[in-house]
C-alpha cells in the first residue's frame, strides 16, 4: 500500500497475538530462505493490533539482535481488521496506473469510505474493464508498525493485504483453474480471513474475529520452536469453530445468490493456516454436504517446494513472492 526505493535484503513479517514470524529472503538468487519465529509476550499485541507500543518495540529490538536483522527491507501485513474491500466502477478513459489517483480523487464524492485520511491500494486485474478493486485501511493503524520499523533500523518498503498474498502463494504455484471459483480460507488464532478469488479477481473479503471468552491458544518458545498451548473449555472452543465453518456456507450463499443471482457458486475452498485445530475444521466441512470441493493445505504439502516452512507461512511467503517494489502490483 506504500511504497520506498531501495534494495537489500527482503525481510516479510507477520504479526500475531501470538508470534511473529520474519522470513528474510536474500538478494541473490537461489540462496536459502530463512524463517524465524517468537512468541509475543502477554498484552503487546491484542488481536493484530498493537497495544503496548513501548513493550513491544523494546522487545522487538531484541528480536532483530538475535536475528542479526538491520537496515533490510521489510514487507508487512496490514492489520486484518482493519481492511476494508470496495469494488468500483470506473470512466473508460482511466488507464491501470491512473486509478489510484483517481480514487483518491473521488472520495468522498462517488466512492465513500467509513474513515478518514485512508491508506489506498487499487487491485485491477484485467485492464480496460472499467471495473477495479480498492483496499482501503486507516492510516493510523497501518503506520504504527512502520514507525517502529523505522525506530529499530529496518526500512518498510511495503505494507501488504494477507488475503492477496496468500492469492499470489496459489498464483505463483498454478493452482487456480479459469472459472473457477475458490473461497480462500486463512485459519488464525484469533480470527479466520475468507477471500473469494475467480478469474484474476477477487469479489468478496472478510474478517471473522474469534471470540475468546471460552478460551484461547497461548504461544510460548520451546527451543527456537514456537508452540501453542490451549487455555479455557476446549469443548466451547470447537463449538465455535463449528459454528465458523457454518458462517462460511452463509458466505457462499451470499456469494451465489446477492451477488451472482444464482448463476455462479464456489467451486472449491482452500483451507490452511495456523490453527493447532486445521483436521477437525476439514473434517466439519468435508461432512457437510452444501459444501464443495475441501482441499486443506498441510505442512507437508508447503515443504514439498519450501523445505522448513508449512501451512501456516502461506500468506508469509506470499508475501516475500510479492514482485519489484516499484511496481504498483504483481
Amino acid at each position: 500500500m506504500f511504497r520506498k526505493r531501495g534494495r537489500r535484503r527482503t525481510v516479510s513479517l507477520d504479526l500475531h497475538e501470538t508470534v511473529l514470524r520474519a522470513l528474510v529472503k536474500p538478494q541473490e538468487d537461489g540462496d536459502e530462505w530463512l524463517l524465524y519465529e517468537a512468541a509475543v509476550p502477554t498484552g503487546y499485541v491484542e488481536d493484530d493490533l498493537i497495544k503496548d507500543e513501548i513493550g513491544f518495540f523494546d522487545w522487538l529490538k531484541e528480536c532483530l539482535v538475535k536475528w542479526n536483522l538491520k537496515r533490510d527491507e521489510v514487507r508487512y501485513f496490514v492489520p486484518d481488521s482493519a481492511v476494508m474491500m470496495k469494488a468500483i466502477e470506473h470512466p473508460e478513459n482511466v488507464e491501470s496506473h491512473e486509478l489510484k489517483g483517481y480514487v483518491q480523487m473521488e472520495l468522498g464524492r462517488s466512492i465513500q469510505l467509513p474513515f478518514e485520511n485512508p491508506l489506498l491500494d487499487v487491485y485491477d486485474p484485467i485492464p480496460g474493464d472499467q471495473k477495479a478493486t480498492v483496499f482501503a485501511a486507516p492510516a493510523e493503524e497501518v503506520m504504527r508498525l512502520a514507525n517502529i520499523l523505522e525506530d529499530a533500523n529496518l526500512d518498510p518498503m511495503i505494507a501488504d493485504i494477507r488475503s492477496l498474498s496468500s492469492i499470489r502463494y496459489f498464483v505463483h504455484h498454478n493452482y487456480f483453474e479459469k472459472d473457477k471459483a475458490y473461497m480462500i480460507v486463512e485459519w488464525m488464532m484469533t480470527g479466520v480471513v475468507v477471500t473469494i478469488y475467480r478469474n484474476e479477481f477477487v469479489e468478496f473479503l472478510r474478517f471473522q474475529a474469534l471470540e475468546k471468552e471460552n478460551g484461547r491458544y497461548k504461544s510460548y518458545e520451546e527451543g527456537e520452536d514456537v508452540a501453542f498451548r490451549f487455555e479455557g473449555d476446549f469443548e466451547s472452543y470447537q463449538f465455535l469453530l463449528s459454528d465458523q465453518v457454518a458462517e462460511l456456507e452463509r458466505m457462499m450463499t451470499f456469494y451465489r445468490f446477492s451477488i451472482h443471482k444464482g448463476d455462479i457458486g464456489i467451486d472449491e475452498i482452500l483451507s490452511f493456516g495456523e490453527s493447532p485445530d486445521l483436521e477437525y475444521i476439514e473434517i466439519q466441512m468435508v461432512e457437510n454436504p452444501s459444501f464443495p470441493k475441501v482441499t486443506t493445505i498441510k505442512d507437508a504439502d508447503v515443504q514439498k517446494v519450501y523445505s522448513g516452512f508449512g501451512s501456516s507461512d502461506i500468506s508469509l511467503i506470499g508475501l516475500a513472492l510479492k514482485g519489484d517494489v516499484h511496481e504498483s502490483r504483481d
